[in-house]
């Protein structure tokens, strides 16, 4: 049995930030990964390809009004791949830097110590003081007959993927982010999208009143709510959905229903704690075993790529202090991004979670439709809205439209630093950006 320090159970953004901090500080560690490279979905298939598909869309819709362009889908493909390929170069260089290895092959926990690997050639055992699970999330596919006919966003975002041509017609089960983003672009793109939810609403999980401000702003896509898919079947040279409520017939179905965590095996055996959302972590990333960490998606606090890298982080800051929690996770003050075309994005207790609360909150808005930037960018449309409480405290905001994604960030560093309006309206934002509508919001009360 070979004996390290720390095991991680996946390579991804929940795992390689706490290898590369534990490794730095001389503890001896090593990654087992299914794929057997250092990315995770997020590069494979996940937030950078789709994200580089998109921001090129998104360029395309910004221009087509002041040059005559055409879109060739699949040179955007390309790019994708062109990036992606870069991305695990960089990963590589990185691994060799750090004389940091990877064993490709399934981790399946023995006991408190031990996680045994399936390399597909055999069997190996490996020793470890901690262990960090990090085997992330995958695509949920409901039980739906004829599900097998649909394709998944691996399908779109993969290294070379199955598809690279935008199709005249796709519904979109799920009307979750990732089915979202996806018919927005495709939509801009020339493709008739239908979307269907189950739910009484898309975007479920987000807060309605700051959805109903992004909606008319969306591409046109048809979307049928309350709807339940049956079945999905061949149509003479198409496919057809079935609902509980009529049916659709288009040239591709894409599945986009949602994630699941990948829980890897012996957790029962082990006594870890989980249900069908992810392994149960205290904020300090720790199991019920206390020298087993969960982090990153399978443990489904905050599903996002960069609060899995944080909470990496946080795991090996506590394994080096002897599994006695120094450091915590704030689930508070990660920003999310829908990276809809336009974006929305938002960090912190907004003013309906504010209600609920009963926190006294009061907000400053910016309206896009003056902002220099938005409007050199051909998106006057929108809005960034901060938050803050009877201390003049920032506890949350929203963007959106242009630069959305980036100006959350400095709205989410508010919110985690206890920053004040008075500390916005003070800063001297560059001009022309549309972080100057920050200091503009702020300057409402000062």
């Amino acid at each position: 049995m070979k004996e390290y320090d720390v095991v991680t159970i996946g390579a991804g953004g929940a795992a390689y930030p706490a290898a590369f901090k534990l490794k730095r500080s001389g503890y001896n560690v090593i990654m087992i990964d299914k794929k057997g490279v250092m990315s995770g979905n997020c590069l494979s298939e996940g937030c950078v390809p789709s994200k580089a598909i998109i921001e090129s869309v998104h360029k395309y819709n910004t221009l087509k009004g002041i040059l005559d362009l055409k879109v060739d889908y699949k040179k955007i493909v390309d790019h994708k791949d062109s990036v992606q390929r870069l991305r695990y170069s960089d990963h590589d260089r990185e691994l060799g830097e750090a004389d940091l290895k990877i064993i490709k092959g399934t981790g399946r926990l023995v006991d408190e110590n031990t996680v045994e690997v399936d390399t597909g050639t055999g069997i190996e055992r490996y020793h470890a003081d901690n262990i960090i699970i990090a085997t992330g999330a995958d695509t949920f596919i409901p039980n739906i007959k004829g599900s097998e006919l649909a394709v998944t966003s691996r399908d779109f975002y993969s290294m070379d993927p199955k598809i690279k041509s935008v199709p005249e017609s796709i519904t979109i089960i799920g009307g979750g982010y990732i089915g979202v983003e996806t018919g927005s672009f495709l939509s801009i793109l020339g493709s008739r999208v239908t979307i269907i939810e189950m739910l009484d609403r898309i975007l479920e999980s987000m807060e309605t009143d700051i959805i109903d401000k992004l909606i008319p702003l969306l591409p046109r896509m048809d979307v049928k709510t309350s709807s339940e898919v049956k079945s999905i079947e061949k149509f003479n040279d198409k496919l057809k959905v079935l609902l509980n409520d009529g049916e659709i017939v288009s040239d591709m179905v894409m599945m986009a229903a949602g994630r699941h965590p990948v829980l890897p095996e012996g957790l029962d055996d082990l006594g870890i704690k989980y249900t069908k959302h992810g392994i149960n972590v205290n904020m300090s990333m720790q199991t019920n075993i206390k020298n087993i960490y969960a982090t990153g998606d399978v443990n489904g606090i905050t599903p996002l790529f960069h609060a899995a890298k944080r909470q990496s982080i946080i795991a090996a800051n506590n394994i080096m202090a002897g599994n006695v929690p120094v450091d915590y996770f704030d689930p508070i003050s990660v920003p999310f991004t829908l990276y809809t075309i336009p974006q929305l994005a938002y960090v912190g207790i907004l003013p309906a979670q504010a209600e609920r609360l009963g926190i006294e909150h009061y907000e400053a808005t910016y309206d896009m439709k003056k902002d220099s930037l938005a409007e050199i960018n051909n998106e006057v449309y929108g809005e960034i809205t901060l938050v803050f409480d009877k201390r003049m405290k920032i506890i949350g905001g929203y963007v959106i439209g242009n630069d959305a994604g980036n100006i959350i960030n400095e709205i989410a560093l508010c919110v985690s630093r206890g920053l004040s309006l008075r500390d916005l309206a003070e800063m001297s934002h560059q001009h022309p950006m549309s972080f100057e509508g920050l200091d503009s919001a702020a300057r409402k009360f000062y």
